[in-house]
């Protein structure tokens, strides 16, 4: 694998195992969960942290945290930004700050977007994320439950892969079970 790395923000606990498996195939991680005092900057120095010249890097969030990566990757050079079940922040301070940070710097991110709704996603949302990463090229996974329950491996699989840059399978499969014939 290419030197990689990857910030993961999450807003809970839904993604501590998946820095784990990050880690064991070669991704240099950090894990960050944002907390309201100097959310900005300490968000930037976590970000930091994994960047190396040349290599590539990327941000893994979740929930609340999809605002605080969307942040990030309007203001800072990210390759591939997976935002996972994506939730907003709160409105007030400096969560808020952030959140209409990023909403408003969305059409400067030019990163490869992978958004993924779940079970927390507000209906619409990731449409809206979508619309807002103009400047990116955007996938948007369909909405699967049982991915989240009764399949995680499966969508585990498909956001490293994203993340280190081997892309989303593409196939033309009656059901995903076929995908593997074709990757």
């Amino acid at each position: 694998m290419a030197d990689v790395g990857c910030l993961v923000i999450d807003d809970g606990e839904v993604l501590r195992d998946w820095t784990t498996e990050l880690d064991a195939l070669g991704f240099r991680t950090e894990r960050f969960v944002p907390k309201p005092e100097g959310l900005h900057q300490a968000l930037q120095r976590a970000y930091q942290r994994v960047r190396r010249d040349g290599a590539a890097s990327c941000v893994l969030a979740a929930g609340m945290g999809c605002d605080c990566a969307l942040a990030l990757a309007g203001q800072l050079p990210v390759d591939r930004l997976a935002l996972m079940d994506p939730a907003p922040l709160p409105g007030r301070g400096e969560f808020g700050r952030v959140r209409r940070y990023a909403r408003r710097g969305a059409a400067f991110c030019v990163a490869d977007a992978l958004v993924v709704p779940g079970p927390g996603t507000p209906a619409g949302l990731p449409e809206r994320l979508a619309r807002a990463l103009c400047n990116s090229r955007v996938t948007l996974a369909a909405p699967v439950m049982d991915l989240w329950t009764n399949r995680k491996e499966v969508l585990k699989l498909g956001v490293f892969r994203f993340l280190s840059g081997e892309g989303t399978r593409k196939s033309l499969a009656e059901n995903p079970e076929m995908c593997i014939i074709y990757g």
